[in-house]
């Protein structure tokens, strides 16, 4: 599997948890304090590089414990996990040697072109902060992005 494919079959995977994701970032939506300054997406790919990874969100601001405690049941967006049986969602699993590519580059490409299409979704004209999305560790070749709102 090439990388054009293996970030195809990432963006599948994701698309079937497109809806959950809205609802949620609906509702840490409805909850931003004023005092939010911004409002991050962080892909978080595991570090062996199996293709594994987290999607959280988090408001940045003055005493951001204050500020993330109201949405903490809704800030993990998406993740993986290891099961009895495989993967939970089943996405591609590679062993962590002879890769043709950066897994965790390709993970966080993947995970922003998908809260890409959420800000286009549920952010653009409902936001009042700006979006940050980036990648742990400087993973990511799309990564860094930011999505501001409409001022006015």
């Amino acid at each position: 599997m090439n990388r054009t494919e293996y970030l195809s079959e990432l963006a599948t995977v994701l698309g079937r948890y497109t809806e959950t994701a809205a609802q949620r970032i609906s509702e840490i939506l409805d909850a931003c304090p004023t005092e939010a300054t911004a409002l991050w997406f962080e892909v978080f790919p595991d570090q062996d590089g199996e293709g594994t990874f987290d999607v959280w969100a988090r408001f940045d601001g003055p005493d951001a414990f204050v500020l993330n405690r109201p949405i903490d049941d809704h800030r993990h967006l998406f993740g993986v996990v290891h099961t009895e049986d495989g993967l939970d969602p089943d996405v591609p699993l590679w062993p962590t040697r002879n890769t043709p590519f950066c897994i965790q580059d390709a993970v966080v490409d993947a995970a922003a072109t998908w809260l890409t299409t959420l800000w286009s979704r549920v952010g653009e004209g409902r936001s009042t902060v700006p979006w940050h999305i980036e990648g742990d560790d400087g993973y990511g070749t799309i990564t860094p992005l930011l999505f501001t709102p409409p001022t006015g």
